[in-house]
């Protein structure tokens, strides 16, 4: 087997901006070894369909059995990736309790991971945990994974609420409002993203926010009463800040109306000077908007 050539493939493909040129120089590698998991990793993100997907996800697992399908020192990471790749694709599937159990098997990886770029891949994981609980409406465990989790970011922030929303019939208004504007500071534009009033971003820094609106975006069909009062809030701040503009700006002040928020904008624009995003999430926060 020439390992020269197929590293030399493997390296042209992973850099490869081409799906086509990507594919092509894979099914070279394959052709000389069928069973090189890099390979096959390279071979399941080309993939569209899940189901195919998953073959061959399953098929790059068997192949960490026998070393000389990877470079050395790579069954770590390669494990991980396989694992982390099937996570997403049963979750594609609506496989909710695969997903769990291959969430868990990449947390167990991690776990044992020197590795010290690690806590994006945790993240991922606890974001796909989350997102899963919220398909098979586990609220409690949900409620129960927040309180202990430390890392504060945007699935955490919108698991958090989605789950006081629900559990408490939306009649715990202050706590949820609380857990919005704590949600908004970690990314403003998230919401507006996940209501359809920004398009898909062409800058890089912003694709972290669109990425998770896509993933989170079907929290707001729990309720009509969940999705009236999260686009309330969201228009209150977006007027405040200045997001929309000419017919825009029209529009949803007459949405704003009609949810019942339009006194609450003209108070909150009566006392607000110019300020940065933070400032005017805090000063929200402070006067208690979206509380009732």
């Amino acid at each position: 087997m020439d390992r020269k050539k197929i590293d030399h493939l493997l390296e042209l493909a992973w850099t490869s901006a081409s799906k086509s040129k990507q594919l092509s120089l894979t099914r070279q590698v394959l052709d000389i070894d069928p069973d090189n998991t890099e390979a096959l990793i390279i071979l399941a993100d080309n993939t569209d369909d899940n189901d195919e997907r998953e073959k061959i996800l399953l098929h790059a697992r068997e192949t960490l059995g026998e070393p000389d399908n990877y470079q050395p020192d790579m069954k770590e990471e390669f494990a991980f990736a396989v694992t982390y790749r099937l996570a997403y694709t049963y979750f594609a599937q609506e496989n909710y309790s695969q997903t769990l159990l291959e969430c868990d098997n990449a947390e167990e990886l991690l776990a044992s991971s020197d590795d010290p770029d690690g806590q994006e891949d945790i993240d991922e994981i606890k974001s796909l945990r989350y997102r899963t609980l919220i398909a098979v409406g586990e609220w409690q465990k949900i409620l129960a994974l927040t309180m202990k989790d430390e890392t504060r970011n945007l699935s955490w922030a919108y698991s958090r609420l989605i789950a006081v929303w629900i559990m408490s019939g939306g009649t715990n208004k202050t706590l949820c409002a609380s857990m919005f504007w704590d949600a908004l500071i970690l990314s403003p534009d998230v919401p507006f993203y996940m209501l359809g009033y920004y398009e898909e971003p062409d800058d890089d820094e912003e694709n972290e926010a669109f990425d998770f609106a896509v993933m989170y975006y079907d929290i707001l069909s729990v309720s009509d009463e969940f999705f009236h009062w999260f686009t309330r809030g969201t228009i209150l701040f977006g007027l405040l800040t200045n997001r929309f503009d000419g017919r825009e700006r029209e529009y949803v002040l007459d949405v704003i109306d009609s949810l019942g928020g339009y006194e609450e904008y003209e108070c909150m624009s009566g006392i607000m000077l110019e300020a940065d995003d933070r400032a005017v999430i805090e000063t929200l926060a402070t006067n208690k908007c979206l509380s009732k």
